[in-house]
């Protein structure tokens, strides 16, 4: 993923979570994991896919005040989801950076989300 990229940062994570990534001890982790986290919830929506087209920045990923990630929606995300009547998305979030195990340096992310209807 290309964290170097603010044309890529921009565009897919809105300001607080660029925010909230670019403050953590490795912001490419951070970042990764709200990547696969989007992917996740965007999958968890059932909607189809718009490829490089679809608007991740809709979802927005930021930990509560005890630190569990928290899905907010916008947009096209949002009305997608009040229309199948989903009003709670769970989201879990692993991420570490990995050195020397498989290729130096790299970051390793995973999440998984249920959309709720209660």
């Amino acid at each position: 993923m290309p964290t170097e990229s603010q044309t890529f940062i921009s565009r897919n994570f809105t300001d607080a979570e660029i925010a909230y990534c670019r403050a953590q001890p490795s912001f490419q982790a951070s970042f990764a994991a709200r990547w696969v986290g989007k992917e996740a919830v965007f999958k968890s929506l059932g909607v189809s896919s718009k490829g490089a087209g679809a608007a991740m920045k809709e979802i927005e990923i930021l930990p509560n005040e005890t630190g569990v990630p928290e899905v907010t929606l916008h947009g096209e995300a949002k009305a997608a989801a009040a229309a199948k009547g989903i009003f709670k998305i769970h989201l879990s979030l692993s991420h570490s950076d990995v050195s020397e195990l498989i290729v130096p340096f790299q970051t390793v992310a995973i999440a998984f989300a249920q959309a709720s209807t209660s």
